[in-house]
């Protein structure tokens, strides 16, 4: 009896051993099989690592591309808000300039479409009316009317005329370290200021306006013809050098055009191109805000 207990003692003893070497063989078996997916997928990564390096991926170009597509399918409202991805995260890329001014340009002739009246109202002529009288009633600018309704000079009013006006609630950023200046519109649903357009200023000329940033408002805009200066309600207005003045710091500075005459002095001012200030010089009237960002 003893010796079948024995036997069968040996017996267990070597299956337990034959289950231990089957699991060991199991387990190097397994550690083998999944050791080369491993070493293949850090295989495909070292290669994907690689090609990053070498490929010319440039931050904001997918989105700007897109925004191009998006413009040619006149879907511009998709395109905006590709244009302001770039702007939010790309701004300093080399697409950061193209889609900031590409935007304004969107944004722009959305607020000047006649085909918007969000912002506009049909104003109809009261006897004894005169352009810069419904000027003024609407917070626009002649400039800004004539263009709106077609004109090219300021024709005879009369009693129950109709015409387009647009009250022009705007701000300007003059930004002298990114060396630009934007354009905001009031937005009434938002009750804020949002972003138009963008302008380059081309160079300044300013005395010391001290660290922070100053707050006024446009105090004159003028035409200057030969030296001497005009209001928007005289002919030779039109056809003069556009000037929009303000106060800052105790002192009188501009919005001027740049002349291509590089070796005359003009002065103190902050120079831009001369379809720029064309431009500001409809869209912007006495009494809009103006932030003063100072040169770091």
């Amino acid at each position: 009896m003893k010796g079948i207990i024995t036997v069968i003692k040996i017996f267990a003893v070597l299956s337990v051993l034959g289950i231990l070497g089957a699991l060991i063989l199991f387990l190097r078996n397994f550690q083998k099989d999944f050791a080369q997916p491993m070493e293949d997928r850090k295989e495909r990564l070292g290669n994907l690592i690689e090609k990053s390096k070498e490929s010319t991926f440039k931050r904001g170009e997918r989105e700007f591309n897109r925004a191009v597509e998006l413009i040619a399918m006149e879907r511009l409202d998709d395109a905006r808000e590709k244009l302001l991805f770039i702007l939010n995260l790309h701004a300093d890329s080399e697409f950061g300039y193209e889609a900031r001014r590409i935007l304004g340009e969107i944004n722009l002739d959305e607020l000047l479409s006649v085909e918007n009246m969000a912002n506009k109202k049909i104003h109809t002529v009261k006897p004894g009316e005169s352009y810069i009288k419904i000027a003024q009633q609407h917070r626009t600018t002649l400039d800004c009317i004539m263009f709106l309704n077609g004109l090219l000079d300021a024709k005879q009013l009369h009693p129950g005329d109709e015409m387009i006006v647009m009250s022009l609630d705007y701000k300007l950023v003059v930004d002298l370290s990114g060396m630009r200046v934007a354009l905001f519109h009031r937005d009434l649903d938002r009750k804020e200021h949002v972003f138009a357009k963008g302008y380059p200023i081309l160079k300044f000329n300013l005395p010391n306006l001290g660290s922070h940033s100053i707050h006024t408002k446009i105090s004159s805009k003028v035409g200057e013809v030969n030296g001497r200066s005009y209001q928007p309600i005289r002919l030779n207005y039109r056809n003069g050098t556009k000037v929009l003045g303000m106060k800052a710091a105790r002192r009188n500075l501009q919005l001027r055009p740049l002349l291509k005459m590089d070796d005359v002095d003009q002065g103190d001012g902050i120079f831009l191109s001369v379809s720029t200030m064309e431009e500001l010089a409809m869209l912007i009237r006495v009494g809009n805000e103006v932030e003063i960002k100072p040169a770091k």
